[in-house]
């Protein structure tokens, strides 16, 4: 009788969870030109429709005038910008007409430092998300380029080149796709009465700077931008216009612009069958790639979807009757949610085994070296200890680099089977 109590209360008392990636600050940089800079920064509009919102985001940008991406490739502010944190995001625009020009021109012109930047963004961190911000046509199409190539002699034509050229460098890069310059083509269309140029044809005005700003706050946080602050010189209708629009365009084709918008879930909870001293754990995690059990007793597991994220119970034995803190994290790309319960577990009979099979040595790690033997051409992943994904790749030989790792605790992930090391 006071075994079923003390479950009882554990389960009333001692729940409690808590996301890593919830009501944290949200950082972006802006590396482009003078679309990005005019009207006090897009950076800045941005932020305000984020923290109007209930968002706290921390943006910086480099913007000089005609920028290309491959000016941003050589460029000792854009780099050391993107070595100085671990970013949410990188903004990525080309100068804007360069994307529209004929395609073998755009894959040698313009691609190749689309790629340069982002290896150098995913060397940085493996978990920042390259957004690629799609311009808009000049209000009456590219008149200085029109003799070489005539599609862009339109603002429609060459809008659609700008549109392709942008899908296909996030397509080629691990990126996603703003699609600002799709939003101003459908208020173009459907509202003439609205001013989004400047007498030159080609930048923003404030009203086109919005249209930038609600467009990254659908593409970045999957909600709508409607109730957002606006700036002073966009009316309150315009705003509400801007902010229906932007997230029409983003929603009805999140597969092109490469948008995923499945919530990771994190959720568990034990049984106790009768005449068994084994405790099982019903796992109710939705959109994972993986979980990883903590059972509180110095012990881990992994477990893997088995289909659309429906997971097997698991099971596990303990040799001591006792309350444990049992953690389940779960990761979905380098999104990690974590939940805690404290559980009263009834004693195993049953010894437990060395499931390892796969012999790493030494450990503690020496000289940044991990061997590990038989395992060519397979997949390893390293964690961190708070379950970081911070080295990802394939066996070529029978050793691990990891000199550039900090001191610590770490999980080798192989075979779906985990290892811990000490670096």
């Amino acid at each position: 009788m006071k075994k079923a109590i003390i479950v009882l209360l554990s389960s009333l008392l001692f729940n409690y969870a808590y996301s890593q990636n919830e009501n944290e600050t949200t950082t972006v940089l802006f590396l482009g030109n003078s679309y990005t800079y005019y009207n006090d920064g897009l950076d800045q509009v941005f932020k305000l429709v984020a923290n109007s919102l209930g968002h706290e985001v921390e943006t910086i940008s480099n913007s000089p005038g005609g920028y290309t991406l491959e000016n941003h490739c050589s460029n000792s502010t854009s780099l050391s910008y993107i070595q100085s944190r671990e970013w949410d995001y990188v903004v990525l625009q080309e100068q804007s007409q360069m994307p529209a020009f004929l395609p073998s021109q755009v894959a040698a012109e313009t691609y190749p430092f689309a790629t340069i930047l982002c290896d150098s963004i995913h060397n940085n961190s493996i978990c920042t998300t390259p957004i690629f911000f799609m311009t808009w046509g000049r209000e009456n199409g590219d008149t200085d380029n029109c003799p070489y190539y005539p599609p862009i002699c339109t603002y429609d034509g060459m809008q659609w080149r700008l549109r392709q050229s942008y899908v296909e460098m996030a397509e080629s890069n691990n990126g996603i796709v703003s699609p600002v310059g799709m939003v101003w083509k459908s208020i173009r269309d459907n509202h003439p009465e609205i001013g989004l140029y400047q007498s030159d044809e080609s930048h923003p005005t404030d009203k086109g700077t919005y249209i930038a700003a609600c467009t990254f706050y659908a593409s970045i946080f999957h909600e709508s931008p409607v109730g957002a602050d606006y700036p002073d010189e966009v009316s309150a209708d315009i705003a509400t216009i801007i902010q229906n629009t932007a997230w029409d365009i983003v929603n009805d084709s999140l597969d092109i612009w490469r948008i995923d918008t499945t919530t990771l879930r994190v959720d568990f909870e034990p049984t106790y069958p009768i005449k068994s001293f084994s405790a099982y754990f019903e796992n109710y995690t939705e959109n994972a790639d993986s979980c990883l059990w903590d059972f509180g007793d110095s012990s881990s597991e992994w477990q893997y979807p088995v289909w659309d994220h429906l997971y097997d119970m698991m099971e596990h034995q303990y040799l001591i009757e006792d309350e444990y803190e049992i953690c389940l994290n779960a990761y979905k790309d380098c999104q990690l949610k974590n939940i805690c319960k404290i559980r009263y577990i009834f004693a195993s009979d049953i010894t437990k085994t060395n499931k390892s099979g796969i012999n790493i040595y030494p450990n503690p790690i020496r000289n940044g070296i991990i061997q590990i033997e038989n395992q060519i051409g397979k997949e390893y992943c390293i964690y961190s200890i708070e379950g970081k994904l911070v080295l990802k790749s394939y066996f070529t030989s029978n050793i691990i680099d990891v000199s550039k790792l900090k001191n610590g605790v770490y999980t080798i992930v192989i075979d779906r089977k985990s290892y811990k090391v000490i670096i």
